[in-house]
């Protein structure tokens, strides 16, 4: 004897516990894609990490700067709530430099001593390269001022000066690592296309400034 097909349906409770486990899966997703958005939109500074900025810092000859500044008074603009132009702020940067390292100063003020920086110290110390670098390349083209000393000299003691101002901007991007929770800046410590160009065109114009100096050096290019 052949027993009928019986058509077995979940009950009630059995629907109610399928859409109540449903309701949890969608809201665990939603909730995760929230807290990736709030970790995103509660950074206070541009997070980079500190090799990743010396790097692109010195092969830029200091061009970096000027977009770490940007990113930096970028996400301070949406903090403040009012319109602080932070592209002007970013070129003419050592007009704001103590302006941003002060606030990067405030808002460590949690951290151990150690992990704090003196923002009046590190951002006289970064516009006094900025403007003595330039001063002294502006000073060598179009003044005699210079003369006792040759082209390789003041072109060195220049280059050091500029890569005497990068210690600021680290000393500070260490405390804005720890402020924005992430110590090592693994949130951007990889390097995209963009800054792989930016390393091949640095290098050789890094290269052809070493290859100039030595050649001077050798006789090889007539003093001027």
């Amino acid at each position: 004897m052949n027993e009928p097909d019986v058509e077995i349906k979940p009950g009630n409770d059995q629907a109610e516990s399928l859409s109540s486990m449903r309701s949890e899966l969608d809201g665990g997703k939603n909730d995760q894609a929230d807290d990736i958005t709030t970790s995103e939109n509660a950074l206070q500074y541009f997070p980079v990490s500190e090799g990743k900025l010396i790097t692109l810092y010195i092969l830029s000859f200091g061009l970096y700067g000027v977009y770490w500044f940007y990113r930096n008074w970028t996400l301070q603009q949406a903090r403040m709530g009012k319109k602080i132009f932070p592209v002007m702020r970013a070129i003419f940067s050592i007009f704001f430099t103590h302006s941003l390292f002060r606030r990067i100063d405030k808002s460590a003020e949690h951290l151990d001593k150690e992990h704090k920086f003196n923002a009046n110290l590190m951002a006289t110390l970064f516009v006094a390269a900025v403007v003595i670098g330039n001063t002294l390349d502006r000073l060598s083209v179009n003044t005699g001022i210079l003369q006792s000393l040759s082209d390789n000299t003041v072109i060195i003691i220049s280059l050091v000066i500029f890569l005497l101002s990068v210690y600021p901007l680290v000393a500070v991007q260490a405390t804005v690592n720890r402020i924005n929770n992430d110590m090592l800046g693994y949130l951007n410590h990889r390097y995209s296309i963009w800054n792989y160009l930016l390393i091949a065109s640095g290098s050789i114009l890094w290269l052809m400034v070493v290859l100039g100096l030595l050649a001077e050096s050798m006789g090889l290019v007539p003093a001027t």
